[in-house]
């Protein structure tokens, strides 16, 4: 009877262990299928934000796709626990440029502008230009493009930034709306604070 006894406590600790092993590879896959852009980001806390952040972000064009595009990216603002409404205290706007695309490539020192996310671009100026040639090796029509992405926090009706900080990442698959909420989680756990490069 203990011999039994002793068997099925050995059979249930292995059984457990598999069960928690498969569970930590099903979160580590589900962790990584919902990444959608691998790089690293950066932040910078220029003036204090208020105790109760109430975040509103600032749209220039709105049309329906571009609407929905925000509605995710304050969708991961708020799954990372910051406050989001109609009201806000603290405004976003979001400015996004992005190199090595060979599809459009514009001339020399153009801006340029990440379409998927044009809904989501504010009233600030956009990224420095940067040049078509010399910072990169030639890369495969298939390379996604490099996106740079800069996001500034004003309070109530200032037009100083308050916060600050830019991100940049190479997009993983082509779910434009999941880009945005991901990108919105990674604004929301940053904001209000000073964080020095840390990846995405």
């Amino acid at each position: 009877m203990l011999y039994n006894t002793k068997a099925r406590s050995r059979f249930a600790a292995h059984n457990c262990a598999a069960l928690l092993s498969l569970l930590g590879t099903v979160c580590a896959h589900g962790a990584m299928a919902n990444q959608t852009c691998q790089g690293s980001y950066t932040a910078t806390l220029l003036n204090p934000l208020p105790k109760q952040v109430v975040v509103g972000l600032d749209v220039r064009v709105g049309s329906p796709r571009n609407r929905q595009l925000a509605d995710r990216f304050l969708a991961g603002v708020r799954n990372a626990g910051v406050a989001v409404g109609t009201q806000p205290n603290v405004l976003l706007h979001i400015t996004t440029s992005r190199l090595g695309d060979t599809s459009s490539r514009p001339s020399a020192g153009a801006r340029r502008k990440y379409p998927e996310s044009s809904g989501l671009v504010g009233a600030q100026p956009v990224l420095p230009p940067l040049p078509s040639t010399g910072l990169t090796a030639p890369r495969s029509a298939s390379t996604p493009p490099l996106l740079f992405m800069r996001v500034d926090a004003t309070v109530g009706n200032a037009s100083r930034v308050s916060w600050l900080a830019a991100l940049q990442c190479r997009m993983i698959g082509s779910d434009e709306g999941q880009l945005a909420e991901d990108l919105g989680q990674v604004v929301g756990k940053a904001l209000g604070h000073r964080i020095e490069r840390q990846p995405l």
